[in-house]
């Protein structure tokens, strides 16, 4: 009976150690699958994030080459007021440069709002992770909010009715003073189009900042997806 009974307790430890392996096993393999389809969920991402920002920085290079262009126009008609310069064809071009200005970001967020629905601890590196952080959730709200507030402000609220009163259209894209010798005096006219400058100056710098920020970001990705293996 002693030696059946030892018997017994000896199989059935053996039982319970190849139960326990198993499910050591299968949990492990659970495990591996998880961090597999993790890594696959995250090369994607980054990927499409990395296509985003590509695009997101020619539509940046974009505003940069625009606003700056209106600037340089109103910059060539503050100087022509406050010198009292007499009136030249060239002009017309830097008049109607004001009249179409509607210079605005336009941002591909679908890949920050798939890393949003399955959480960011998708990304590993936590400088990565930062850096996203910074651009879609603090840079890119900020940007928006000012176009938003300010741009349209000083848009429609001071630059358009200074113009429509002021300003005629000539052609599609010329436009002169309706009368230059009232407008070398109106300081009203003339302070507007300050304003305007030292406002595309600051949009121009923010523009600068964002494409800083993004051309870091997709450094940053490029060297995370080189150094992971394309997930089968």
């Amino acid at each position: 009976m002693e030696n059946k009974t030892s018997k017994y307790l000896k199989y059935a430890l053996g039982e319970i150690i190849l139960v326990v392996i198993g499910i050591l096993i299968a949990l492990s393999i659970n495990n591996w699958n998880d961090r597999r389809n993790n890594d696959i969920k995250e090369y994607k991402l980054l990927n499409e994030m990395h296509d985003n920002l590509k695009n997101d920085s020619i539509d940046m290079a974009g505003n940069i080459v625009r606003n700056t262009r209106v600037l340089h126009s109103a910059e060539a008609i503050q100087y022509q007021l406050e010198n009292n310069i007499a009136w030249n064809d060239s002009m017309a071009t830097h008049y109607s440069h004001l009249n179409t200005y509607t210079s605005k970001i336009a941002i591909v967020k679908s890949s920050y709002e798939n890393l949003k629905s399955i959480g960011f601890d998708l990304i590993k590196n936590d400088s990565l992770r930062g850096k996203i952080h910074e651009l879609y959730a603090q840079q890119y709200p900020f940007v928006e909010r000012m176009e938003s507030e300010h741009m349209e402000a000083m848009k429609y609220s001071l630059l358009l009715p200074q113009l429509t009163s002021k300003v005629k259209s000539v052609s599609k894209w010329k436009a002169k003073p309706l009368d230059l010798n009232t407008l070398v005096f109106d300081n009203q006219f003339k302070e507007t189009v300050i304003l305007f400058i030292k406002a595309q100056e600051g949009f121009i710098g923010l523009y600068k900042y964002l494409q800083q920020l993004q051309s870091e970001l997709i450094e940053m990705i490029e060297k995370e997806i080189a150094i992971k293996t394309l997930p089968n």
